[in-house]
């Protein structure tokens, strides 16, 4: 009697699909707002991004002196090439964990000034540069959203803002799946930083010189300051 052979089968191992890294504390960035069409904006968001940033900081070209210096152009120039390629690494995606919502995260010291240029370059050219970018707000730092961590947290950027001259300020306060944070709580704290540094800042809701953007999305917070919000 033969054996019956059992049919073989190809062997299918699970891949644990890839994990996008979320939002965490200490992150500098920009929240960029859409309408559904996630892709579409992170594509637009990563265009605009290094199109500005290539403007603010170029990268220098290095030139060789001599023959002696060979080695060391070639050593430079394969550093240079490595920069250039990987240049979208100033700006990586990170998981917000709201909808429609996307926050990428920068290498620069000052996502400030760069949103500045991108927001001045539209004023003044009266160009549309984004379809699927609705809004992009420039983030300073992040931290656990708990009133003490806000706190701790803007008190760096109290003294970078409002310590020269008397300004008028407003703050923008929006949270998204988190309902355990007191508004009122964080507007208070943050208020308080702001007149313990100068006394003669005044709140103005309309026309504000400075606004303080508090993004509060699950866990995190995200804090920025802005002038003509």
């Amino acid at each position: 009697m033969s054996k019956i052979q059992k049919p073989k089968y190809k062997q299918h191992f699970y891949k644990k699909p890839t994990k996008k890294s979320g939002l965490v504390i200490n992150l500098k960035g920009f929240l960029c707002s859409c309408n559904n069409r996630e892709k579409e904006c992170v594509r637009e968001s990563y265009n605009l991004l290094n199109k500005y940033a290539d403007m603010l900081y170029p990268t220098q070209p290095v030139e060789s002196t001599s023959k002696e210096d060979f080695d060391i152009e070639v050593e430079l120039k394969k550093e240079l090439s490595e920069l250039r390629s990987n240049k979208d690494k100033r700006f990586q995606l990170v998981e917000s964990g709201a909808k429609n919502f996307l926050f990428i995260k920068t290498t620069l010291d000052d996502p400030v000034s760069l949103a500045e240029k991108i927001v001045s370059d539209i004023e003044e050219t009266k160009s549309q540069q984004t379809r699927f970018l609705i809004r992009l707000v420039p983030i300073e730092i992040t931290c656990r959203a708990h009133v003490k961590d806000i706190e701790n947290a803007f008190k760096p950027l109290a003294l970078k803002y409002f310590k020269e001259s008397p300004r008028t300020f407003s703050i923008v306060y929006n949270h998204r799946n988190n309902n355990s944070l007191k508004k009122e709580d964080v507007i208070k704290v943050v208020a308080d930083a702001v007149f313990e540094i100068r006394a003669d800042h005044k709140v103005n809701l309309k026309e504000a010189e400075v606004s303080i953007i508090i993004e509060v999305i699950k866990g995190i917070a995200l804090l920025g300051v802005f002038s003509d919000f």
